[in-house]
């Protein structure tokens, strides 16, 4: 495995959403990303952000704190992308599995396996801003 070019990046992933939110919640597609770990650990963070959004909504969550987890995506989605500056591709494969599998573990199915719950993830997955 090697990483990515620029170009390469850039024609794969159709940019990200790294240098700009304005206004929250969309975010601009920006063009050279960074590193494969970066574009990788930035996606960690955006579907944590996302997927908080979602439980959110789901527990009928007041305007003010969908709001705020609506602004959360762009944050999440920098801190993944500038953490994962300082990560190999492998280092940040990890991270992004660390956090489908918090998704999992916060989401509760019934008997028929419909979803009955969903709670919110923290990003990073260690909870403390850092990424471990």
């Amino acid at each position: 495995m090697r990483e990515l070019t620029m170009t390469e990046l850039d024609e794969v992933s159709g940019g990200c959403c790294i240098s700009s939110c304005h206004p929250a919640p969309s975010c601009s597609p920006a063009p050279s990303c960074g590193t494969s770990a970066a574009v990788i650990a930035a996606y960690a963070g955006y579907l944590a952000g996302e997927y908080n959004v979602a439980a959110d909504i789901y527990n009928h969550a007041s305007c003010s704190t969908i709001s705020s987890a609506v602004q959360n995506v762009c944050t999440d989605t920098r801190l993944g992308y500038t953490e994962g500056l300082s990560m190999t591709v492998a280092q940040a494969t990890s991270l992004l599995n660390t956090v489908v599998s918090s998704i999992k573990s916060a989401v509760t199915l019934n008997g028929c396996g419909m979803v009955s719950g969903m709670s919110t993830v923290t990003f990073p997955p260690n909870g403390t801003g850092t990424l471990g």
